[in-house]
């Protein structure tokens, strides 16, 4: 029921309005008819009241010259013929009534309502001279019937318009909206089924068919964006589809080698885990030697080199197992169905054969080998994690054993990975609550009673093992970046010790400090740190003596040379250590300010037996004299050595044969406290 009354459709409103226009045209007319009718009514009542006025006066103004009344009463009589006159009354000039005569049954009382009367006074005169007034009463309700009459019509007559109108405005909705309801039917199904292909008959020719017009020519252009954005779609559409093979392939293939990726491989190998009764082995391969051709022919022949390498282990293995490069010179072989030793031996050594064979570059023959682990699924391990791990320690352990080679996993090789990480971890304990301690051994002159030198020689307090040497940290600390650390502190330690011993004797005792290659960074840092510490503390120029052993300047290129020229210009002098077992040239001793060369002890160790050891410590002897740089001997540890080193004239000399390495207290009360007292 409320959407039947509702205006919610243009045909309800087109209905309403047509039909409004009609009714109130229709009461207009009516209401401007009726008031024309009751006005005209009334001035025709009046104007006669006054015909029948003006045609009494003459002779009632005779008679009443003669005061005759009876003619008045005569003459006024015959007007109560007409049925709408009720009263007619003659007044002297005074006022008084001279003669009144009234209707039959009609109360003088209800002439004084005026509401439904018509009054009409004349005067009464003869020339100019006035002798009274004229007085007729008249009823309009006549009038009043004929306004019910007007009503009465007028009322069929809105009901007949309302009729007619609503019959008209039905046919004109029909003729005018159906053009515009078939556009909006059109419009409906196009919506609901989005076919752009349906177009609209046009109907008529007046602004209806322009508008049909229009909007066939909106479809139009709506169904060609329709198809082209359809086009563009489709194309997007393949085009992400491509993209997503793209980001398929970025995501699961290394770039470089058409290889997968490390996060295909540990998908892989989760996926291997979940299959029951799933065996196979993992191989890792890190290359040996990859470094260097980087470094001398440039990365581009780098990445060629892990292209090919790439094809040659595809080549080892089986088309459904599977080869992954993990990144830099890192590889992997998932040889599925594999479960012993002999079999993954046989890939094993395939593998390392193919890569030993060498590779042409753009015309250059480039040689590298593969240090490989080998761990097998389920036996060595689980998890993708421990696999990884297991096959990563393996590959670790070839490389340690001299490279070229693979090792299978063995939960031996756990162990010493757990004991090399509590060895860092204590390392840290140890840099933080200041475990390391510095012992000195002496350096003599060549009669083996003066000392003017000292080595320091680190070494580790450990709260549960005692006092450790260097062999059994130093290295693990290289592999783990905790050298410079060390380094640091051995520094500070030394130069604090060298500065005491200066301000007990006044005279230098100097100090050897053992460097790591490591230690050394291209923007100098580590040189910066030496010198600032130096002159912080206000050591005399030569105290310090920093030690570096021969195949650290290999490099003719490296920034170490460069570094240690600017340590000799401030007064820190170069030591050579091991000299003589290096696989350097020479050349360095030229291009260096070189102060001390110390002779390794394996020279030392067979001089008493073997004449080519004096030969070459003779021309080490003879060359260093030659180059103005002092010899110091190493490792001396019996009477005959020191014989045969002060017939070779040696500067210094270093050994057990005069003194074991001490703690700095000890050196100080043995060699730094006598010469105090000797000075003093």
């Amino acid at each position: 029921m409320k959407s039947l009354f509702s205006i919610d459709t243009i045909s309800k409103k087109l209905l309403i309005m047509l039909m409004s226009v009609a009714i109130v045209s229709t009461i207009s007319v009516a209401l401007v008819f009726s008031a024309y009718e009751l006005t005209s009514a009334k001035r025709e009542q009046i104007e006669s009241l006054e015909s029948v006025s003006n045609m009494l006066s003459p002779n009632i103004t005779a008679a009443l010259l003669f005061d005759d009344q009876d003619a008045i009463k005569e003459l006024i009589k015959p007007v109560l013929s007409r049925s709408d006159i009720l009263s007619v009354t003659v007044t002297n000039i005074d006022g008084n009534i001279l003669a009144e005569s009234t209707a039959p049954n009609i109360d003088k009382t209800s002439l004084n309502e005026t509401s439904k009367l018509t009054k009409v006074i004349t005067p009464l005169s003869l020339d100019n001279q006035g002798y009274g007034e004229l007085f007729i009463i008249a009823d309009d309700s006549y009038i009043n019937d004929r306004i019910q009459f007007y009503g009465k019509f007028l009322l069929l007559l809105l009901l007949s318009t309302f009729a007619v109108s609503l019959f008209l405005s039905l046919i004109l909705r029909r003729i005018f909206l159906s053009p515009i309801l078939y556009l909006s039917e059109i419009s409906e199904k196009i919506t609901t089924s989005n076919d752009y292909t349906l177009r609209a008959t046009e109907q008529s020719n007046d602004e209806i068919g322009q508008l049909t017009t229009c909007f066939n020519s909106m479809l139009d252009t709506i169904e060609q964006r329709e198809t082209l954005l359809e086009s563009q779609v489709k194309l997007r559409t393949k085009e992400l589809e491509k993209a997503n093979i793209q980001l398929h392939e970025f995501a699961y293939q290394d770039g470089l080698t058409d290889l997968p990726n490390r996060r295909y491989f540990y998908k892989k190998l989760q996926s291997l885990i979940e299959v029951n009764n799933m065996q196979f082995a993992l191989i890792f391969i890190d290359l040996d030697g990859f470094k260097e051709v980087n470094d001398t022919l440039g990365h581009d022949y780098g990445d060629l080199l892990l292209h090919q390498v790439a094809k040659r282990l595809q080549n080892c293995v089986r088309a459904n197992d599977t080869v992954a490069r993990l990144g830099g010179d890192e590889f992997t072989l998932i040889i599925e169905g594999i479960n012993d030793v002999e079999r993954a031996t046989e890939i094993a050594q395939k593998v390392k054969n193919s890569l030993m064979q060498s590779i042409n570059i753009n015309g250059s023959q480039v040689h590298v080998t593969g240090s490989i682990g080998l761990t097998f699924y389920p036996a060595d391990g689980r998890s993708v994690e421990d696999l990884v791990k297991h096959a990563d320690q393996a590959m670790y352990l070839s490389k340690s054993k001299g490279r070229n080679r693979y090792e299978f996993f063995s939960y031996v090789i756990e162990e010493q990975a757990i004991e090399k990480r509590r060895i860092i971890e204590e390392i840290r304990i140890a840099l933080k609550e200041d475990q390391f301690i510095l012992y000195y051994q002496p350096i003599f002159d060549l009669d083996g009673i003066n000392v003017t030198k000292a080595e320091a020689l680190i070494r580790w307090l450990h709260p549960q093992q005692g006092l450790l040497g260097p062999n059994e940290f130093i290295p693990i600390a290289e592999q783990n970046g905790l050298i410079e650390q060390i380094g640091d502190w051995v520094r500070d330690r030394a130069i604090k010790d060298a500065a005491h011993w200066f301000r007990l004797t006044g005279k230098v005792t100097q100090v050897s400090v053992n460097c790591s290659p490591l230690q050394f960074d291209r923007a100098g840092l580590w040189v910066d740190n030496w010198i600032l510490a130096c002159n912080k503390i206000g050591l005399p120029r030569d105290t310090i003596i920093i030690e570096i052993t021969e195949n650290t300047l290999m490099d003719p290129d490296s920034p170490i040379q460069q570094q240690l020229h600017r340590l000799s210009d401030c007064g820190i002098d170069i030591a050579i250590d091991d000299f003589g077992v290096g696989y350097s040239s020479l050349a360095y001793l030229q291009r260096l300010d070189i102060d001390i060369l110390k002779i390794d002890r394996s020279f030392i160790q067979h001089m008493e037996t073997n004449e080519n050891s004096i030969a070459l410590i003779r021309a080490i002897i003879t060359m260093a004299r030659h180059l103005k740089v002092k010899v110091v001997a190493e490792g001396v540890e019996t009477q005959g050595q020191h014989q045969l080193l002060q017939q070779l004239s040696c500067d210094y000399l270093q050994g057990f044969l005069f003194a074991k390495p001490m703690p700095s207290a000890q050196f100080t009360d043995l060699y730094v406290t006598p010469l105090a007292l000797r000075a003093n």
